[in-house]
């Protein structure tokens, strides 16, 4: 995606959640990083110590892309310093386990594919 495109996603994000709170909503600030150019950016706005929440829907679908992944989780750990993490689909330890040793709280929730794959297993 173009990186013009990357930086309104963070914004359209950052508007959202700034309308969320004024209107007197609790808000967990989605992190979400496209490439290494938004590595700064997705964390602008987002105060240190708080929780937040990543994604990883199609984050991790190769090695590559787990790679990817884990170096922009490095980066958001190392300069929002959060207390927990809400994580949307696969956690892997292999990720997440080093900031769980560290005292960060990961909180997982699976994604809708792995509910309904669940489901489908129940029902057979």
């Amino acid at each position: 995606m173009p990186l013009v495109m990357q930086l309104w996603n963070v914004y359209r994000s950052r508007a959202i959640g700034c309308w969320l709170q004024y209107n007197g909503a609790r808000v967990i600030v989605n992190v979400r990083w496209g490439d290494w150019r938004t590595h700064r950016v997705c964390c602008d706005g987002v105060s240190k110590g708080c929780t937040i929440a990543v994604g990883t829907v199609g984050a991790l679908a190769d090695a590559e892309d787990r790679a990817f992944f884990a170096e922009g989780l490095a980066y958001v750990v190392r300069r929002l310093a959060p207390r927990t993490i809400v994580v949307y689909g696969p956690a892997p330890d292999g990720i997440f386990g080093k900031y769980r040793d560290v005292g960060i709280d990961i909180v997982h929730f699976d994604g809708e594919t792995s509910v309904a794959h669940s489901r489908c297993r129940e029902v057979a």
